[in-house]
């Protein structure tokens, strides 16, 4: 495809900035955001192993409250009386017994970072039990799975944690039982917290969600209830990992196993939220980059329009040359090169003026010497025709017939010899046509039958003169070879919606379709010539006073301005020749 120089060089440029803002764009990706989005994995995992931390020092601490009042003899003591004495004691006896029992647990966490926490003794048997702070114990719910059992006869910490759908009911409890050096078991105790602290250790901003799991794949946090199939569906996306950075739909999993309590602490992230940053930034140069490609572009195309301005206003003043001012009006003189380029064109144009005017005075003189010998043609041919069918007249001694046929050829004659008069009416041409029928007529008698109908406004139309008649008298002379009569001509003419129209239709043989393609390509190929010496009389129009002649007379007239069809009849003999032409071109060539 053809592009104008400015285009071209916009294409160029801007092909070359889109590949290298992109070029650069890939490189950024590669080499700096795929960074950030490790650098966000790492620090993500760096947090979930914090937080994993952070939950083993929070159970060490609970731990550690168990560990003291096991381990604290008076405790001891008492769970040991209450299991090798099972009498009752009175109430002074019982008082002071949960009274040293309540001051032992005092001290054990009075020294701790925990000081609101609820703690409950059990003996072994379970006939007694010690309530420090609230009386709301996760004992028997724990004590009720026999994975808990199992811990507690191993010495091992039992982490219970109670889920209310209200999150402030729910509580975490931590159990162990009382041993003694044998070995001997004698109670429980249970420490319980609520999850205050450890909403403390997991509140990431509502960045991201964090579960943790114990031994038994049961929720420990969040706190609040879930549905059992939640649940379920929940510890089964997240145990297709153990331990490490796992992916699942939308969300990025970090997890961690603690060395000491066994939980393992789940962080999920959101995608959009552990890459928020680094999209924001990604988002950011995109932005910054499609600006600079847009400043760019733009400051490319004003550089390539003031780079090809001068070559613009030299081409419009050379469009604004014309025949009457052939001048290049160009006064920038800024542009050496492009001076000279608007010195050379005016050369030219002063060389073509002078090269036009000789061949507008050449085409006059042809034109109007191919006019007078057209005319000088038709006329004695036409002559030729009419004393014919006179002198049969005469023959015939129709005296009458032929004064009328003298009167009409007269007529005509005047008609056809006024050389002064290159342009009529088409009425006077009507009038002519009009009378060669009826000389016609006087030779075919009733074979013969024409009909003409022109309207007012057609008959005030200016023509060449002599250049319809040709087409009736071609119809006369070939049309009807070879055909039955009766032989019927209609010649009409009308003007509508700002266009003339003229048709010619006979009856006749019609016309060879190789002849009408050969004269419709001579009109299509601009070709159209007449050879004065050529007589073809077994077609009709094809010689020097035929169709072809008449249509070079009209083209000459209206300047290539007209419609031409010739066509042979559908459903009827014969054959319609159609011209037609804007009623405008035809003002403008009599004004």
């Amino acid at each position: 495809m053809n592009f104008k120089f400015q285009t071209k060089l916009n294409m160029v440029f801007t092909c070359v900035i889109v590949f290298a803002i992109a070029s650069f764009s890939v490189f950024v990706h590669i080499h700096i955001f795929r960074r950030l989005q490790d650098e966000s994995i790492n620090n993500s995992r760096q947090i979930c192993m914090k937080v994993s931390e952070n939950v083993d020092t929070y159970v060490e601490k609970m731990d550690d409250i168990t560990k003291k009042m096991i381990s604290d003899p008076t405790l001891l003591h008492f769970l040991r009386e209450i299991k090798t004495n099972r009498g009752s004691l009175d109430d002074y006896e019982s008082l002071i017994r949960e009274r040293k029992i309540a001051d032992a647990v005092s001290n054990a966490i009075t020294l701790t970072s925990f000081p609101y926490v609820n703690v409950y003794i059990y003996s072994e048997n379970g006939d007694f039990q010690f309530v420090y702070n609230q009386d709301n114990s996760n004992f028997q719910k724990a004590f009720s799975s026999e994975e808990n059992k199992e811990k507690l006869r191993n010495k091992k910490l039992v982490i219970y944690a109670n889920k209310e759908q209200d999150e402030k009911k729910s509580s975490i409890s931590f159990i162990r039982a009382f041993y003694d050096v044998s070995g001997n078991r004698y109670g429980y105790i249970e420490v319980q917290s609520s999850y205050k602290k450890l909403n403390e250790i997991c509140d990431l901003n509502n960045a991201a969600n964090v579960v943790i799991l114990n031994e038994s794949n049961e929720v420990v946090y969040p706190p609040k209830d879930i549905s059992e199939e939640k649940e379920r569906m929940l510890q089964d996306q997240l145990l297709q990992e153990s331990e490490g950075v796992f992916r699942s739909d939308s969300l990025m999993n970090f997890s961690t196993i603690s060395e000491y309590s066994g939980l393992q602490v789940f962080i999920r992230y959101p995608m959009q939220v552990l890459y928020s940053s680094v999209n924001l930034l990604q988002r950011t140069t995109m932005l910054f980059l499609i600006v600079i490609c847009i400043v760019t572009i733009v400051m490319m195309f004003l550089f390539t329009r003031m780079l090809v301005k001068p070559l613009r206003d030299l081409r419009d003043s050379v469009r604004a040359v014309t025949y009457e001012n052939m001048g290049v009006q160009y006064s920038n003189t800024d542009n050496n090169e492009i001076m000279d380029l608007k010195d050379a064109f005016q050369e030219i144009l002063d060389n073509l003026k002078v090269s036009t005017e000789r061949e507008i005075a050449s085409n006059k003189a042809e034109t109007s010497a191919r006019l007078a010998a057209l005319q000088a043609q038709i006329s004695p041919h036409f002559i030729h025709n009419v004393l014919y069918s006179i002198s049969i007249s005469a023959r015939e001694k129709r005296t009458e017939d032929v004064c009328s046929m003298c009167k009409q050829l007269s007529d005509m004659l005047r008609y056809t010899v006024n050389s002064n008069a290159h342009r009529v009416r088409l009425g006077e041409e009507i009038k002519c046509i009009t009378n060669y029928l009826a000389l016609q007529k006087q030779y075919y008698e009733d074979f013969l039958q024409y009909e003409i109908v022109v309207s007012r406004e057609a008959e005030a139309m200016d023509i060449p003169r002599l250049s319809i008649l040709p087409f009736v008298e071609n119809a006369i002379q070939h049309a009807f070879e070879g055909c039955k009569p009766p032989y019927n001509i209609c010649v009409s003419a009308n003007v509508q919606d700002q266009k003339w129209r003229i048709s010619i239709r006979d009856n006749g043989k019609g016309f060879d379709p190789g002849k009408i393609q050969e004269i419709n390509d001579r009109m299509k190929a601009d070709r159209l010539t007449v050879d004065v010496n050529s007589d073809d009389g077994n077609m009709p129009g094809l010689g020097g006073l035929g169709i072809l002649n008449s249509l070079l007379r009209l083209n000459l007239f209206f300047e290539n301005g007209i419609k031409f069809e010739i066509k042979n009849n559908v459903d009827s003999p014969g054959t319609e020749i159609y011209l037609e032409g804007d009623i405008l071109c035809v003002e403008d060539e009599v004004n």
